[in-house]
């Protein structure tokens, strides 16, 4: 009888013994040396090496669920069992590590988990002397703070290796941090207040949380998928140039930021940056549209289109103001769209023409925040000077899968 070839990889398979084999003889060391208890705190720190491994898909990236464990661990376990159960986690990790990612990324994890995991067992440490005692009230105020240390240091963190155009805002972070920690206090309270049992229980609302995530960030790449379908179909169409939408995204998205809107408001002008061009395809002939009346026209078509989805109802809105005339249209997020596609027009393309192109956007602009957002992308290119070249890239893989179709409208 044939034995059904097993569902994982050969490379996958060995890593998972030598795994296993590792953290079998690194029981058996601590049980020799500090008998069952040793056992008992190996067997915790292979529990939170599986929840740094597991993840959650979140607005600000992936999420291991086992920080809500070590933020728990950290208030509930002295400081003297606390590292060395966290260490031992850490490195009871770095073999999946090294299975999963290079050598450098796998540092930059162990580093990051360390670092985030030292921070909260010293605010724990701290708080069990400022507030002493176990009781469920005085355990959730200490949860809360070393939570928030730990949760600040990731952020922190997150943001000093991320590109200034990808800074992750407190605002955006606070629903994922919120979940953790509420996830911690209820563990922490739960295997004070009945031991083991109860806390595993207090697990569970964590695990769902995972599921959550992954749905919300499913939905989230569905809409981007979308979002990034419609806006090619008048470059494909060979109505406006190649990537156009996709390099003005990122110049409104600059200039909404240095404007201070919101993260809702700087999505939506993203959203119209890619779709200003949509009402394009539902003339016969759009080349025809190169006066300002025209292009007002379309745009109001497109806005319709957009309007049409429901979801896309508030993108429909600022589409249409872009070229609009009328007071109720000027707002900043227009602006911001206007100058971003004006930019990349001028453009076209060429980073020698960045110092140009600014001049010409400001020197067209009639409004005070026309004027405005052509100051705030000059700014935003003179601090991120590598904006340019992000925005080029971002439409490389179009303009090369189409082998440099030439677009016709800004």
């Amino acid at each position: 009888m044939k034995v059904p070839a097993l569902p994982f990889p050969a490379r996958e398979r060995r890593v998972a013994v030598e795994v296993l084999v590792a953290a079998s003889a690194v029981m058996a060391l601590i049980a020799r040396v500090r008998g069952l208890e040793g056992v008992a705190l190996a067997g915790v720190a292979l529990l939170v090496g599986a929840g740094f491994l597991l993840t959650a898909r979140t607005p600000i990236g992936t999420v291991p669920l086992g920080y809500a464990l070590v933020i728990a661990l950290a208030c509930l376990m002295p400081p003297e069992l606390f590292y060395p159960v966290v260490s031992l986690g850490v490195l009871a990790a770095v073999p999946v590590l090294f299975f999963r990612y290079d050598a450098a990324d796998t540092g930059k994890r162990v580093l990051h988990w360390a670092l985030v995991s030292y921070a909260a067992g010293g605010a724990a440490a701290v708080m069990r002397l400022i507030v002493p005692g176990t009781s469920p009230m005085r355990t959730l105020l200490q949860v809360s703070v070393a939570g928030c240390i730990f949760l600040g240091t990731d952020l922190v963190l997150r943001n000093w290796r991320a590109p200034r155009a990808e800074l992750i805002r407190l605002r955006l972070a606070a629903p994922v941090y919120l979940s953790l920690l509420c996830a911690a206090g209820l563990i922490a309270v739960a295997y004070r207040r009945d031991g083991v049992g109860t806390a595993l229980v207090a697990v569970v609302p964590l695990v769902l949380t995972r599921f959550a995530f992954d749905r919300y960030a499913a939905a989230q790449a569905a809409y981007q998928q979308t979002i990034k379908a419609l806006s090619i179909v008048p470059e494909i169409a060979g109505v406006t140039p190649l990537g156009h939408g996709e390099r003005s995204a990122l110049y409104a998205v600059a200039v909404s930021r240095k404007f201070g809107l919101s993260d809702d408001s700087v999505e939506r002008a993203a959203t119209a940056a890619r779709l200003h061009h949509i009402g394009y395809v539902t003339v016969d002939d759009p080349q025809e549209a190169t006066h300002r009346g025209d292009r007002r026209m379309l745009a109001g078509l497109g806005a319709d289109i957009l309007r049409q989805t429901r979801f896309l109802a508030d993108v429909g809105d600022l589409v249409e103001g872009i070229h609009s005339t009328h007071p109720r249209f000027h707002t900043r997020e227009a602006a911001a769209v206007r100058v971003a596609t004006m930019f990349d027009h001028l453009l076209d393309g060429d980073t020698s023409r960045v110092e140009g192109g600014l001049a010409l956007v400001a020197a067209s602009q009639k409004d005070a925040y026309g004027s405005a957002a052509a100051l705030a992308l000059r700014m935003a290119i003179e601090e991120d000077p590598e904006l340019v070249d992000r925005a080029v890239a971002s439409a490389a893989p179009l303009t090369e899968a189409v082998d440099g179709t030439p677009g016709r409208h800004g």
